[in-house]
């Protein structure tokens, strides 16, 4: 049976393509980080109960509570081993002064996902609380996630607010030379192009041809090559689509297997994206509506309610962030999840050409032995 850990992280693909087949419908470009969805949402998994527990383990493809809470002590305890990168991520609980924690739910969210958590006047002092909150988030983000949460979204009935942050920084194995950087179209869709500034050079990376997904892989190490910008291209340059529907029955964790070491003559549009989403309806969509019900969400682990009293999620929201140049990468992203209390009512290397001058699909991943951690997935549709 497949440990918990392994479980964790191959829930965390299931759930990158869950979100992904809904976000993929808008057009344009899309990012965000599946890993702190996942890590917000199994925190909230430690304080559900019966039927909510139920729909989150589910959706989420985890085990038990207390197994999905080891696997990610274990899970931060190797992104806190990186070296040569920056990568670091927190989690906090705020909490309204007049609610209590339940005792196990504090325990847990501390010890194994290494959670602040702190104590917030919601109710006297809202400006403050989302002062405080937006400035945690900035500095654990690299400054790169600012203003996530406004005054509109603390009212009476907010009694907690979840929060994940996550930041990479780190510079590639092989740096592009500036001076190869040159202006090159990129096709958008038919008829239509921009022009990009294209990175270019000969790099060592990993490569292979996938004949089911008709189209190339090349994964790039950063200077901690456990880090890897992972490029699914189309063969064709209006193959996104049929790229996207084979993708979604496809297993993200299996994706980089079988590639291998090769030399590539390397064209890579520099670029940036900023994405900021509600994901209340897109959750919903993938089988989570339950946690948004103020009637039969159960979270009563997490803090001590009357009778008469329920709590359920009343918003969850994302911000993402992403540069890509010729000396390497910046991500960040960051996920609220705020709750409303209520009454009841081997082989030898030749060189393949990759050139990204068309839509591509492309995630951030931390790969090491038989584990993949996919910690931002997007598409590339527009590089400007």
């Amino acid at each position: 049976m497949m440990d918990s850990l392994a479980q964790v992280l191959e829930g965390n693909a299931i759930l990158t393509n869950s979100l992904y087949r809904v976000l993929a419908k808008q057009d344009g470009n899309v990012f965000f980080s599946p890993f702190s969805i996942h890590t917000i949402l199994s925190m909230l998994h430690q304080g559900a109960e019966d039927e909510t527990a139920k729909i989150l383990a589910d959706v989420l493809k985890i085990p038990d509570a207390k197994s999905t809470a080891l696997a990610y002590k274990s899970i931060l305890t190797e992104l806190k081993s990186i070296e040569d990168a920056v990568l670091l991520m927190a989690n906090k609980i705020c909490i309204r002064q007049s609610e209590t924690f339940e005792d196990e739910f504090k325990k847990e969210v501390r010890e194994k996902f290494d959670s602040e958590v702190e104590v917030v006047d919601f109710e006297n002092n809202k400006s403050g609380a989302v002062k405080k909150i937006n400035k945690w988030i900035a500095k654990k983000t690299g400054n790169k996630i600012k203003e996530i949460v406004n005054v509109e979204m603390i009212d009476e009935g907010s009694a907690l607010v979840l929060i994940n942050a996550l930041y990479f920084k780190g510079d590639w194995f092989e740096h592009f030379k500036k001076g190869s950087t040159t202006s090159q179209e990129f096709y958008v869709k038919e008829g239509s192009t921009v022009n990009v500034e294209m990175m270019k050079g000969t790099k060592t990376g990993y490569y292979k041809y996938d004949e089911d997904l008709m189209a190339q892989v090349v994964a790039l190490p950063f200077q901690n090559r456990r880090i890897q910008l992972v490029i699914v291209l189309p063969e064709q340059k209006d193959g996104i689509k049929n790229l996207e529907e084979k993708l979604v029955s496809t297993s993200l964790t299996q994706l980089t297997k079988n590639l291998y070491k090769n030399v590539i003559d390397l064209s890579l549009p520099k670029f940036k994206l900023e994405t900021s989403m509600d994901l209340n309806e897109i959750l919903s969509e993938i089988g989570l509506k339950n946690i948004f019900d103020a009637e039969y969400a159960n979270l009563r682990g997490m803090v001590v309610l009357k009778r008469d009293e329920n709590v359920s999620v009343d918003k969850i929201i994302q911000k993402a962030f992403l540069e890509i140049n010729e000396w390497g990468a910046e991500a960040a992203a960051s996920t609220v999840v705020k709750l409303r209390k209520v009454v009841k009512c081997g082989r030898v290397p030749t060189v393949v050409t990759f050139t990204v001058d068309h839509p591509a699909i492309f995630m951030l991943v931390d790969s090491q032995d038989d584990f993949v951690n996919i910690l931002f997935y997007g598409r590339l549709s527009h590089p400007k």
